[in-house]
């Protein structure tokens, strides 16, 4: 391994994070539907549930996708230094450096349920759903792009002497392109 910027696949890190979050959060308002002493009316907490998770999936959709643009009308490939993470080893990689905001995550979700009766996991939730849907609308961008769409792996704590600091702020995409296989018949 070098000291360059380590970059993941961009759909892949999409559907990782979403798909983790999206337990998480959901595991988190259990609480908020058990039977206790702070459980909201039924027709309340579903109602509550419903606005948080609609609210942000709407909103993360809408805000998002210019985002993803903006990236995707800036592809180049990626700059010498950096090192793409084979695929077999993103999941590995992200889920490690996931593991502590998803306990807090859930903790969080658990302290307001049971405290409040209100389902806040539903308002990750909502997030999660919003980028699963996204990673949908993202793979086929790279496939028509030809390539593996590529972002910065960010540790969750960014030392303040990280030289690719401004890489992770800037959160730009690369796209590495496969050789394609000359397919005309040999004469």
């Amino acid at each position: 391994m070098n000291d360059g910027l380590r970059l993941v696949g961009a759909v892949a890190a999409v559907r990782i994070q979403g798909a983790l979050l999206l337990g998480v959060s959901l595991a988190s308002c259990v609480p908020a539907f058990l039977d206790g002493p702070n459980r909201l009316d039924p027709v309340a907490g579903i109602g509550t549930a419903a606005l948080l998770f609609v609210s942000t999936f709407c909103a993360l959709l809408k805000l998002r996708r210019p985002w993803y643009e903006t990236r995707l009308a800036r592809l180049t490939p990626p700059p010498a230094t950096a090192e793409p993470v084979a695929p077999d080893r993103t999941f590995d990689l992200l889920s490690r450096t996931l593991t502590v905001p998803l306990l807090l995550v859930l903790a969080i979700g658990i302290g307001i349920g049971a405290a409040t009766g209100v389902p806040a996991g539903m308002f990750l939730a909502g997030l999660a759903a919003a980028m699963l849907w996204q990673s949908r609308w993202l793979a086929a961008e790279e496939k028509r792009h030809g390539g593996r769409l590529l972002c910065p792996y960010a540790p969750f704590r960014v030392a303040p002497d990280d030289p690719h600091a401004a890489a992770y702020r800037e959160s730009r995409f690369w796209i590495v392109r496969e050789p394609s296989a000359d397919l005309t018949p040999a004469s």
